[in-house]
């Protein structure tokens, strides 16, 4: 028989038996309970090294909550075109595999059906950051549809290290900064005496040839698509063919390679073939830098604006990259906020330094810091206002399509130029497409 004692223990002993069970079932809870599940981003472009920087920095100050993954498009694997043929197909099947996506600046039109309007996410204050030129391909019919992530535009690259060691080399590389027209340009090669490659560009069937028609044809009247639209049977249209038909089977200034170069081949043939001039976009020269042609010979290049026509004024196309939200996401506030970190300063910083990119944010130019870390910032304000913009509308692949096919035909002497110029207009005409840029 137990004493009153020995009850009193028990009695005890299941009072805090009681206790210590009442204190743990809680906290058994609480550490049992599923945790937030983490928010994944696929975010689909070219991932550079600023790229990763930035999508690693932004899923650190979000550890646990929102995660980015990149969908990657290397230029060496994937040309613009191929690019937006797989970005078209997934989005055609209305999955969520692509939360955020780059888009080339004259694909946001033909994208906008697929993709949710940005205007309610972007405040007055937030776009008014943004300079005008980035901004101006963002919107269809007045409603903001797409932000711009970077810009770049065209120049003319040589290398410094030959001009030097050429008889006059250096006078001309100092009237090469001080717009030389294309008939003083095409001079140069007899001048110099140059017998390989003198100037690449490229010629090849595709969107990169229309960007540089479109460069000279604006230099020759830059409201032509405002005013005549996409007529290029016309004298400037016809002009503006000629000039590129007369590089290469006239003047021989440049190889007849250049009909099958898109901008990877081109830079590779210009590199290994020791080519004295190319047209490229602003970052050529750290494109490449992961996986150099001939690093010794990449370090001499040098920029310069590109010729313009005599009667004409310096022109130089606008291009990039803008950004868009997938209207099939189911994670578009978390997308967002990603978006607004990549046009943050230092993200847009970060993509002129590791990737040569122009920032698309007004404060990178007239900050007196920034200026003072990059003392070239003068130089890229002078060439960005010689700057022009390709239309933006829904059907403009259509139009390069038909352009950048019977250009090419041109350039080959496979057509006459007036040839060219009125199978463009014509096949446009056929099509019930409208000529006047809107």
């Amino acid at each position: 028989m137990q004493t009153r004692k020995q009850i009193t223990w028990t009695s005890g002993v299941l009072i805090l038996g009681l206790l210590a069970l009442l204190y743990l079932v809680p906290f058994y809870l609480i550490i049992q309970r599923p945790k937030p599940a983490v928010t994944e981003i696929f975010f689909a472009d070219r991932i550079t090294d600023a790229h990763r920087i930035l999508i690693e920095k932004y899923n650190r100050m979000n550890a646990g909550k929102i995660k980015v993954t990149p969908i990657d498009f290397p230029n060496s694997d994937f040309s613009t075109n191929e690019r937006k043929e797989i970005l078209t197909r997934l989005l055609r099947g209305e999955g969520d595999g692509i939360d955020l996506m780059a888009v080339d600046v004259v694909w946001v039109q033909r994208f906008e059906k697929w993709c949710e309007p940005l205007g309610k996410y972007f405040s007055d204050q937030e776009l008014k950051r943004i300079i005008p030129d980035a901004l101006y391909s963002c919107r269809s019919e007045g409603e903001l549809v797409a932000v711009p992530l970077d810009l770049v535009q065209g120049v003319l690259y040589y290398r410094e290290d030959l001009l030097r060691n050429m008889k006059g080399g250096e006078g001309v590389i100092q009237a090469l900064q001080g717009n030389m027209t294309w008939p003083e340009f095409v001079r140069l090669k007899e001048k110099l005496g140059w017998k390989k490659p003198f100037y690449v560009f490229t010629a090849a069937d595709y969107e990169g040839l229309v960007c540089i028609y479109i460069e000279v044809l604006l230099s020759l009247r830059r409201d032509y698509f405002s005013t005549v639209g996409f007529d290029f049977d016309t004298p400037e249209g016809r002009e503006a063919l000629r000039l590129l038909v007369d590089l290469v089977q006239r003047d021989r200034a440049s190889p007849e390679a250049v009909t099958t170069f898109t901008e990877v081949p081109s830079y590779e043939y210009f590199i290994k073939n020791d080519g004295l001039f190319i047209h490229g976009w602003n970052t050529f020269d750290k494109d490449f830098s992961d996986a150099p042609y001939d690093r010794a010979k990449e370090q001499h290049l040098r920029k310069a604006p590109i010729p313009y026509p005599a009667g004409g004024q310096p022109a130089s196309v606008f291009g990039g990259w803008n950004l868009m939200i997938s209207k099939f996401s189911k994670k578009k506030e978390a997308v967002v906020d990603f978006a607004k970190f990549l046009l943050s300063d230092e993200s847009q910083e970060m993509f002129y330094t590791h990737g040569g990119y122009y920032p698309v944010v007004s404060s990178f130019y007239d900050n007196p810091e920034s200026l003072q870390r990059h003392p070239e910032i003068a130089g890229i304000k002078e060439l960005m206002r010689t700057g022009v913009h390709r239309p933006p509308r829904k059907d403009y692949t259509n139009y390069s399509k038909i352009m950048s096919h019977y250009f090419a035909l041109a350039i080959r002497n496979k057509l006459s130029v007036e040839e060219a110029t009125a199978s463009v207009t014509r096949t446009i005409r056929s099509a019930n497409i409208s000529f006047t840029d809107r």
